[in-house]
């Protein structure tokens, strides 16, 4: 939480940036300006970029230092969207979304980079993060503060967005988004009461917060594997002995016999083989569309 002080110096420079129109930034934040990006010589970069670590509350008094790394958006900075964005795992750091999915760059296989036709900064202010702490450039001194869960991720979160906005005041009056997949099915929705809570009770800065969005959320096991199943059977992609046993064996049972339904999953996936579960009625949308993939 902020003091007076503090949020009265955040306040006046998000006035002097939406009154004027400019972009006004603390010193913390030009601290962490890219000058220059390795292999982005032959690139004409037109938007500013920030990276560096926002220190938040640990378990014992400490700190943990979150790793980020902020893109502005190409189109108009002072009133697009501020989107943050976390790979999900658990344990996967947001650079991959970065470099292989909406971040501005792509990796050249010399080293180099290329821009990204998909690139979600043509119209959002992008904030790339890596939690919880242990995850890719995130990390705390103190070992007791790699003991994590879905709630104390929340809360490390919601503290980093805070930390990013005292750092970033411009940004205060933008609408806010948080966007994940896979594991965020778990993140964004607990990051989202969070911030729903932590307004409602008046905490400082206000976060302007508009929704969240993710994609192949993995939420609740119980239902989404069902549902995996039903699909694939629908698609024709697995035989119906192996459907068949899944309905009777571990629809409502699959705790009880969880090693025998585990290797029936087993058995399932291999049947199907190179096809893209996420792909199954369009192609898939990746720079690599044209290879074989069972991601």
């Amino acid at each position: 939480k902020l003091n007076s002080k503090m949020l009265q110096i955040c306040l006046l420079f998000a006035l002097l940036a939406s009154v004027n129109g400019i972009q006004v930034y603390t010193k913390e934040a030009l601290a962490d300006k890219i000058i220059k990006l390795p292999g982005s010589d032959s690139l004409d970069i037109t938007f500013n970029q920030f990276s560096g670590y926002l220190s938040i509350p640990g378990a014992n008094g400490d700190s943990k230092q979150m790793h980020y790394w902020l893109v502005e958006s190409m189109n108009t900075p002072i009133s697009d969207p501020l989107v943050f964005w976390t790979n999900g795992g658990p344990g996967c750091s947001g650079l991959i979304g970065f470099m292989t999915e909406q971040g501005p760059f792509q990796p050249n296989a010399d080293g180099t980079l290329k821009f990204n036709d998909y690139a979600w900064n043509k119209v959002a202010n992008m904030v790339f993060i890596e939690s919880p702490a242990g995850v890719g450039f995130s990390y705390s001194d103190e070992k007791s503060d790699y003991v994590n869960g879905d709630d104390q991720t929340a809360e490390d979160n919601y503290n980093l967005i805070q930390a990013f906005l005292v750092r970033f005041p411009l940004f205060s009056n933008n609408s806010l988004y948080i966007t994940s997949e896979s594991y965020g099915g778990h993140y964004m929705p607990t990051l989202a009461k969070q911030i729903v809570d932590s307004n409602t009770a008046g905490e400082n800065p206000t976060i302007n917060f508009k929704g969240f969005a993710v994609g192949n959320p993995y939420t609740n096991v119980y239902s989404g594997t069902p549902a995996m199943i039903d699909t694939f059977w629908g698609h024709q992609l697995i035989a119906k002995p192996y459907y068949d046993s899944y309905q009777s064996d571990c629809v409502n049972a699959f705790i009880p016999r969880v090693k025998e339904c585990i290797q029936l999953l087993v058995e399932i996936n291999n049947g199907i083989g190179d096809l893209n579960p996420y792909a199954l009625d369009y192609p898939v949308c990746t720079a690599s569309s044209g290879k074989k993939s069972g991601r």
